[in-house]
């Protein structure tokens, strides 16, 4: 069974009247279509609806049809298919976690707002949440993700958001293409009533008669177990994967009470700046790329690094200094591990500095190494405070055999040429051949920049290190270009090689944020990774051009 919801009688009410649905009760039949109107009851009466609904009938698929006001990106009688809806309260301010749900190729997909009570005319600010807005679509979407049933939301732009719109809406009605929503419906009942053709929608997120009887056909001459279609989806995503890169906006800067602004290095004066409690809720469900926010870090500073992980196979700890990156590498494993992909820069480093002491204390082995760099790239963030500078100056403070390893691909090292280089700080510079940085390093330096960066570095007295982390294997060859330089350093401290490695999770979420990266890709010793043939081939290349290096996580 189709399932079809509308929380007002007006927004479905085209459509009812198109076709020759029968009344059963509370619900509207039409072949495997059934429609249920809320009757304006309100969000979380909706929602507690569908579940009931779910849960007395068969329905393998549910749509949430209505309007929804246009924030940004979006224009009035379009449709659009939401792959993600936040809750957002008027009145305390919270913004609760997002739902996902499929994305939808071949159709306009964007993020949805649900206002829990009252109007917000601020598009400026709800477009760092969202693309538009309704009162509904997120209590629909909880009833679903607790559910077995395949839920997609469909919204018709009906405004643009403004108290001129509302009221024009109010007196005037909105009149959409019923013609097209009858099309979209009656292709999704189509899918509905083939399980093939559900089964691959629901994991691929094509909505295409014709590939998904394609991909049909494919499942039945091959005879694939569920597990086997399971890896077919899977391919599918990643051979047919079209990545879109947006620069970051610092346009806007979110603020946590308590920080200590003088530590700011960028002009706020030009900023529209967002004064916040807390900065945890705002971090979680801001769109990706859309903001920078500064805080103070509680809790957690160090984080130990698994084994075989540092120049001596063993392990280190991570700083938390910092979360997120002002580029947009495919392969970048942040792009799942936080809930948004937005720069978080921690102030208060005099708290990092004591966690650090009071580790040194407790561990004795030595060397011992610090990563600065595994959740962000600090030289790059350094653009917007001191925090890293400072960070230097400690640790250049420190006893032998204690190294600060700082990974960055920023060619932004100025605020670190004035100090004096120490032997406990290890500048570590990620380099690509070209290919691979133009292809899969969105808005990083280009090698060149990176290069020059690591020669002034090494000419001043820096320790520096090389990180060729991933290798990326059909550019094997390409790697040759950056032998001869490596060989010319004067103050190299190590040469790491690494190979693309996502675990489970983060391979499920590369699937959805940048599935092209996993071509080639397969299952092995817990980890998704190049085949085995494939790393070996490719550390026997480095084997013959370095002296030296060591192989990050390679088990």
């Amino acid at each position: 069974m189709l399932l079809i919801v509308a929380e007002h009688l007006n927004e479905i009410k085209p459509f009812l009247d198109s076709l020759p649905f029968k009344k059963e009760g509370e619900l509207y039949r039409y072949d495997n279509i059934v429609v249920f109107v809320n009757h304006g009851r309100g969000g979380l009466s909706l929602g507690f609806k569908v579940s009931q609904l779910l849960e007395r009938y068969d329905v393998s698929i549910a749509l949430l049809f209505g309007f929804a006001g246009g924030i940004c990106n979006v224009k009035p009688g379009e449709f659009v298919f939401l792959e993600r809806v936040k809750l957002f309260d008027n009145k305390a301010k919270p913004l609760f976690n997002p739902v996902e749900l499929t994305k939808v190729y071949n159709f306009k997909t964007i993020s949805g707002i649900t206002l829990l009570d009252g109007f917000n005319f601020d598009n400026g600010y709800l477009s760092l949440f969202g693309d538009c807005i309704d009162r509904e679509a997120y209590f629909f979407a909880k009833a679903l993700s607790v559910s077995k049933s395949f839920g997609l939301i469909l919204k018709v732009i009906s405004d643009r958001n403004s108290k001129a719109d509302i009221e024009r809406l109010r007196l005037d009605g909105f009149k959409y293409d019923v013609e097209k929503l009858k099309a979209l419906i009656f292709e999704l009942a189509q899918v509905e009533k083939d399980p093939i053709f559900s089964e691959a929608f629901r994991y691929t997120g094509f909505f295409n008669i014709k590939i998904l009887d394609g991909i049909k056909r494919l499942i039945e001459a091959k005879h694939l177990s569920f597990s086997r279609r399971q890896m077919l989806y899977k391919k599918i995503i990643i051979n047919n994967a079209n990545k879109k890169t947006e620069p970051m906006s610092t346009k806007t800067v979110f603020i946590e009470k308590g920080v200590d602004t003088s530590r700011i290095k960028i002009d706020l004066n030009s900023k529209r700046l967002v004064y916040i409690d807390d900065y945890v809720p705002y971090f979680h469900n801001l769109k990706d790329r859309a903001a920078v926010i500064f805080a103070n870090k509680k809790g957690e500073f160090l984080r130990k690094t698994p084994d075989n992980y540092t120049p001596d196979g063993g392990y280190g700890y991570s700083l938390l200094g910092s979360y997120n990156c002002i580029y947009d590498c495919s392969y970048c494993f942040l792009k799942g591990y936080f809930k948004s992909f937005n720069p978080v820069v921690f102030l208060n480093y005099q708290d990092y500095f004591s966690s650090i002491a009071e580790t040194l204390k407790k561990d004795k082995k030595r060397p011992l190494y610090f990563y600065a760099g595994s959740f962000s790239d600090p030289v790059a963030l350094s653009v917007f405070s001191d925090f890293y500078v400072k960070l230097v100056e400690f640790f250049s403070s420190l006893e032998d055999r204690v190294f600060l390893e700082i990974r960055t691909k920023s060619s932004y090292i100025k605020p670190f040429l004035s100090l004096k280089p120490s032997g406990n700080v290890v500048f570590a510079f990620s380099v690509s051949p070209n290919d691979v940085c133009k292809t899969y390093e969105a808005f990083t330096p280009k090698l060149s920049l990176r290069l020059e960066a690591i020669k002034r570095l090494d000419d001043v007295g820096f320790l520096v290190g090389i990180r060729i982390d991933p290798v990326i294997v059909e550019h094997l060859e390409a790697y040759e270009g950056l032998f001869d330089f490596i060989d010319g350093l004067r103050n190299l401290h190590s040469v790491e090689i690494g190979f693309l490695r996502f675990d489970k999770n983060d391979y499920k979420t590369m699937l959805k944020k940048s599935p092209s990266i996993l071509r080639g890709l397969v299952y092995e010793n817990s980890m998704y990774r190049y085949p085995y043939k494939l790393r070996k081939k490719a550390l026997s290349f480095f084997e013959s051009r370095l002296k030296n290096f060591y192989v990050n996580m390679e088990y």
